[in-house]
């Protein structure tokens, strides 16, 4: 796995965390149900319902985009909203934009000043069967 980067949004021209060098987009008019799964980053600008299983992947949720969903991921970075757990192995990011209805299992997370978060907090590797 390569190291973490920073590029821009295919859509938007925004800044996107990557773990990989490959980065899909579920747009603004995208509505997915189902279970998704992946070996490359994701942007989520549009709507995504069930299951969110990123691996070794950085997951990213747009302002304008909405999860409900169970989400596993290396990272996640949230800036739109969510409704559903989620499961990080490094780490979760709420931005000032974020909203958050649920809870997180990571070792780092972060809230960032104007976020919003109803839920619970374990700061554990969710792989990490011995802790907690």
């Amino acid at each position: 796995m390569s190291d973490t980067q920073v590029i821009k949004s295919p859509s938007d021209d925004n800044e996107v965390l990557t773990e990989t060098e490959a980065v899909s987009v579920i747009g603004e008019t995208l509505h997915f149900k189902g279970e998704l799964s992946a070996s490359e980053d994701l942007v989520i600008e549009g709507t995504v319902e069930g299951t969110i299983n990123q691996g070794k992947c950085c997951l990213t949720v747009k302002p304008e985009g909405q999860i409900i969903a169970t989400v596993n991921a290396t990272r996640i970075f949230i800036e739109g909203k969510v409704k559903g757990d989620l499961f990080a192995t490094v780490s979760v990011t709420v931005r000032e934009s974020g909203v958050v209805d649920g809870n997180i299992v990571a070792p780092c997370v972060a809230i960032t000043e104007g976020a919003t978060f109803n839920g619970n907090i374990r700061m554990q590797d969710p792989t990490d069967s011995a802790g907690g």
